[in-house]
């Protein structure tokens, strides 16, 4: 059985886990949830998630297979 995190689950979630961060290169708005590490702009610059929250990797039985998104 899989291992689901609380944190990803978004019945949990509030309006503010999910959000626009503006591309560095181009200006386009881009929306992110939560839980993403990263987002292509369609300009084709990557851009990391500002609020990823990580503290949980410390700890988490799950935290390789939630980083490569397996969980």
């Amino acid at each position: 059985m899989a291992h689901r995190c609380p944190g990803q689950n978004s019945r949990n979630w509030t309006a503010s886990d999910i959000f626009d961060v503006e591309c560095k290169n181009c200006g386009e708005l881009i929306e992110f949830f939560k839980d993403d590490t990263s987002r292509p702009c369609r300009c084709g610059f990557m851009i990391i998630n500002p609020k990823l929250y990580t503290n949980c990797m410390k700890w988490c039985p799950a935290a390789e297979q939630c980083l490569l998104g397996k969980v």
